[in-house]
């Protein structure tokens, strides 16, 4: 059986998003709310692995985000 993660998609129908999501078997992705195939969104939010903040000291396994949600640093590239 195939999985697939997947990050930032759109439901073109009913405009749902999925910031971080996973599928199993079909490599289509379809919108929890509508069943329509959905498409990469062009406005998702970045996503971060291992990621520490150099500033607070905490760490995240994987975030949607580009700062850190405890303190608002930013994480370095």
């Amino acid at each position: 059986m195939k999985a697939t993660s997947f990050f930032g998609y759109i439901c073109p129908k009913c405009h749902t998003t999925i910031d971080i999501g996973a599928t199993v078997g079909d490599d289509k992705i379809l919108c929890p709310s509508c069943q329509t195939p959905m498409v990469p969104n062009p406005k998702g939010r970045p996503v971060a692995t291992n990621v520490h903040c150099r500033n607070c000291n905490s760490s995240f396994g994987i975030i949607n985000s580009d700062r850190c949600p405890n303190c608002g640093t930013p994480f370095e590239g």
